[in-house]
């Protein structure tokens, strides 16, 4: 009898140079004691991506597809994804341009257990091994002036961002380690995490949701591990245009919700104005480009 049950839900958007790799990655490496579903859901990709999911999940029952009319965003797909196959034990959220070895998810796992952490996270590195940020302190209002706009290139300073990333501290030689943040595209959840404070805000659309959910899991008490020990390869790749004014629109709508919802009156007196002023000297720019 397996051990563990795990439900790995992969939100994919015009993911069909990537998504098989993936997935086949998965289940050579899953493991013999952990009993698994993949929900993979799918945000009205334009290219083939639901047509290779369909014969995917047709060999495969683990394999379950739900395919979206329209891009709702990566918080309400992968809430759509818990919703529709609650397997029990834990949850992984895995970007589809990621591929894992046989270590991934059993230590990941292994971490959670030993830590009694809801939450825990792995680290991501690039093709040719280089680390992504893959773990975050939880920001702050100089982290919000001088990393979440481009004030931090006119400033020419790097002390907010080396903050936020944890790039002051990094501990490389450290098993497993208590952080603040882990991202979105790499991270382990309990489903006793999920019964205690709910599924992700669909407020936002992208980006920012992974902060706010673990700001809210700590603020309930919930601990949120590293495990340096679980890797993934990012691969990664060049984004259409469309998918870039995407990514673009929906950052600036984030991180003006995030402030909103976790500051004070003050804090987003203070930083609202300067999330506006950011907003319009980027669409200058681009205009002047033009």
């Amino acid at each position: 009898m397996a051990k563990y049950k795990l439900t790995i839900i992969i939100v994919t958007f015009n993911s069909e140079k990537y998504i098989e790799k993936c997935i086949e990655s998965i289940k050579e490496f899953i493991g013999k004691n952990i009993d698994y579903k993949i929900v993979i859901v799918d945000n009205s990709s334009k290219d083939s991506t639901p047509s290779l999911l369909k014969k995917i999940s047709r060999k495969d029952n683990r394999v379950i597809l739900i395919i979206n009319k329209d891009n709702i965003g990566f918080a309400r797909a992968v809430n759509k994804g818990i919703m529709a196959n609650n397997h029990g034990g834990y949850f992984l959220l895995l970007n589809p341009d990621t591929v894992m070895n046989k270590s991934t998810i059993v230590n990941l796992i292994k971490c959670s257990e030993e830590y009694n952490a809801g939450i825990c996270g792995g680290t991501t590195v690039d093709c040719n091994g280089v680390e992504n940020g893959s773990y975050f302190r939880s920001p702050n209002l100089m982290v919000g002036i001088f990393d979440f706009t481009n004030f931090r290139k006119l400033c020419h300073t790097d002390k907010w961002h080396k903050y936020f990333y944890y790039l002051d501290s990094r501990k490389k030689n450290k098993k497993s380690f208590p952080v603040d943040i882990v991202t979105g595209g790499f991270m382990l959840v309990r489903s006793s995490t999920i019964k205690k404070i709910g599924l992700l805000d669909e407020s936002y659309f992208m980006y920012l949701e992974d902060v706010d959910y673990c700001l809210r899991a700590i603020k309930a008490g919930i601990k949120i591990f590293h495990a340096n020990s679980s890797k993934i390869i990012h691969i990664g790749g060049a984004s259409s245009n469309n998918k870039d004014r995407i990514r673009h629109r929906s950052w600036l709508k984030s991180r003006k919700i995030f402030f909103l919802k976790h500051f004070g009156i003050l804090e987003n007196i203070i930083i609202q104005p300067i999330f506006l002023l950011d907003d319009l000297l980027i669409l200058a720019n681009k205009a002047f480009k033009i």
